[in-house]
């Protein structure tokens, strides 16, 4: 996915996907040493917000 390894060794802040993540695309992210999702239409774009918003915190990706 990305060069986590080097990213983890230049930084000592938490390191955080942003930008098409959704309930499909967040599982994908799962083993690759991420910290957490930034996620904005996902959550807004839905008619139930607090679903949405459930649904994605419930995904583990550690």
């Amino acid at each position: 996915f990305f060069p986590r390894k080097k990213i983890r060794a230049a930084v000592s802040i938490p390191i955080v996907a942003i930008g098409g993540i959704n309930l499909r695309t967040a599982p994908l992210f799962r083993g690759t040493g991420i910290d957490g999702f930034a996620v904005v239409s996902a959550i807004l774009a839905r008619k139930d917000i607090r679903a949405a918003a459930r649904g994605l915190r419930n995904i583990r990706i550690s």
